[in-house]
């Protein structure tokens, strides 16, 4: 369990405090308008970042700690937000739906009671994409297929 909670800390340390620090900067700078980049334009600099900080952990992964699970889970999330950016033009993926399906899906392979809290939200979690009209349905269910697609070739590489 001590491998588990280091190697989150670490991923927290390299992904989620730079991201966090770009979305809050970037919001409260006014930049974006929403705080989770709702608008098609605000998502470059989104992908950007995100794609750069999981590029960071898939070298922290596989050169420092030779963990090739994380290496390889941290490049498919990067893949994933690369092809969600190259489809940006055309349809902005529900990303929160892409990770949580990919997320869930993973943590379901681990142990079921992991994950399927978390696949059980994805219907409620379509739900207020829609209402808060940050997302068309169709955009949400191409968060779900990515995400799904995600978390497979996790497992199967």
């Amino acid at each position: 369990m001590g491998g588990a909670v280091r190697s989150t800390l670490i991923f927290t340390m390299i992904v989620f405090v730079p991201l966090g620090f770009l979305i809050w900067r970037s919001y409260a700078s006014g930049e974006w308008s929403t705080v989770d980049a709702s608008d098609k334009a605000d998502r470059p600099l989104l992908y950007k970042g995100a794609i750069a900080a999981l590029l960071g952990g898939v070298a922290y992964f596989y050169f420092v700690e030779h963990s090739m699970p994380l290496a390889r889970g941290s490049l498919v999330a990067a893949a994933m937000l690369l092809v969600a950016a190259a489809l940006n033009r055309w349809i902005k993926l529900s990303l929160h739906l892409t990770f949580a399906c990919f997320c869930g899906i993973l943590l379901s392979r681990v142990q079921l009671g992991y994950g399927l809290p978390v696949l059980l939200l994805v219907l409620p979690l379509i739900w207020s994409r829609i209402t808060l009209s940050r997302h068309a349905f169709s955009e949400t269910v191409g968060g779900v297929v990515l995400g799904a697609l995600g978390a497979s070739a996790v497992m199967w590489l």
